[in-house]
């Protein structure tokens, strides 16, 4: 299981050189229409390289790419309808006229596509033979990344159609939201969690007993938990969570789903406000 150092040295060049290149026209035209589709088109052509550049592929690992295809295919799609309806993004409000803010930014982005697509492509670059028998578990764990997809792609539906007619002291608490005030990130996680466990699981049994030094595999778990990472303290919730308070913090039922929702995990995970609206903004 050999990694081929200078061909993930090619994706991060292909990563960097789409993000550099939309940034150019996004800063040119001041523009925030192409941010988030270049991030699902960056996926998609890093991933479509893999299997080019390979070959000769299982069908496991073509079902693997179909899931990271359907994946950004679905989220490009609806980020760009999205930005084409409201036209700007606000996160970009500090950063849009400025060069080094603005293309910090897009390098950001660039290396997230590749940390994310890394253990994807040792998946898809591997030998065919470590997907030729006994694949039960790692099908079971990509049925369950699609399962997340699945609630994703249902939790960002639902709230589509609640902008289209919401007033403008209301938030949306229905369906999945009822049961977390951020089901879409709570299947993001779950999709990328279990598309590397999945394969992981694989590569630990296939290799149990043999030399081969299976534990240095559990770095490409570093890949999810970067997600996770990004979405619960950085650019995801605390972004949203921060909003909404300032917005809705005189809205007694917003109070109320704040303290009975929880906030990512569905049912049993934290609720209440969270760390950093507490010390910002609660006195």
């Amino acid at each position: 299981m050999e990694i081929n150092y200078l061909f993930i040295l090619y994706l991060f060049i292909i990563s960097l050189g789409i993000n550099l290149l939309f940034f150019a026209i996004a800063f040119t035209f001041k523009s925030d229409v192409f941010t988030d589709i270049t991030y699902a088109l960056t996926f998609i052509v890093c991933a479509t390289t893999i299997l080019i550049w390979k070959q000769n592929v299982s069908w496991i690992q073509i079902l693997i790419y179909a899931c990271v295809i359907i994946w950004a295919l679905r989220l490009g799609t609806y980020l760009l309808t999205r930005i084409l309806k409201t036209k700007v993004d606000h996160r970009f409000d500090k950063m849009r006229d400025s060069f080094v803010k603005f293309l910090a930014f897009w390098l950001l982005q660039a290396t997230t596509v590749f940390f994310i697509i890394l253990p994807i492509a040792f998946m898809l670059s591997i030998k065919p033979i470590y997907f030729d028998t006994n694949n039960y578990f790692t099908i079971i764990f990509i049925l369950i990344a699609l399962g997340g997809l699945i609630f994703e792609a249902i939790a960002d539906y639902q709230k589509s159609n609640f902008y289209k007619t919401k007033a403008v002291d209301d938030f949306m608490k229905t369906g999945l939201w009822k049961i977390s005030r951020h089901p879409n990130y709570f299947g993001e996680m779950i999709f990328w969690w279990f598309l590397s466990l999945g394969f992981l699981f694989n590569i630990i049994v296939k290799n149990y007993g043999t030399n081969s030094n299976v534990l240095i595999h559990l770095l490409w778990l570093l890949s999810p938990l970067y997600i996770q990472l990004l979405l619960l303290f950085v650019s995801g919730v605390p972004l949203l969570e921060i909003k909404s308070y300032k917005k809705l913090e005189a809205n007694k039922l917003y109070s109320q789903y704040i303290q009975n929702t929880s906030v990512v995990v569905p049912w049993i995970g934290k609720k209440g406000h969270i760390t950093r609206v507490k010390k910002s903004y609660i006195k």
